[in-house]
């Protein structure tokens, strides 16, 4: 098993972050497409922190609370969810679920 611990902490973060932009800004998509757009951006910005097991993670977790991860996770997806936002991948009638 080889998984990017970062990858992890975006789709915990990403709900949350999403959700609450999308209060404060009801224009924003939210919609699977555009969920994913964000996630990919967010991704892209951040370093990725590889694990190979469980144990790994327990620990790579352990090790990054201590971090600004969370903080920086929170800005990276802030940030793809107004890019994805100025430029939808879809026609304006389709993207709301």
């Amino acid at each position: 098993m080889i998984q990017n611990y970062t990858e992890l902490v975006v789709n915990d973060l990403l709900s949350p972050v999403l959700e609450e932009y999308a209060r404060r800004n009801p224009e924003v998509c939210t919609c699977p497409r555009c969920r994913e757009d964000v996630a990919a951006l967010a991704l892209n910005q951040l370093p990725p922190c590889y694990v190979t097991s469980e144990k790994g993670i327990v620990l790579t977790r352990t090790a990054l609370d201590r971090a600004p991860l969370k903080g920086q996770v929170v800005a990276a997806i802030v940030n793809a969810v107004r890019q994805v936002a100025a430029s939808p991948r879809h026609g304006k009638g389709d993207h709301r679920l």
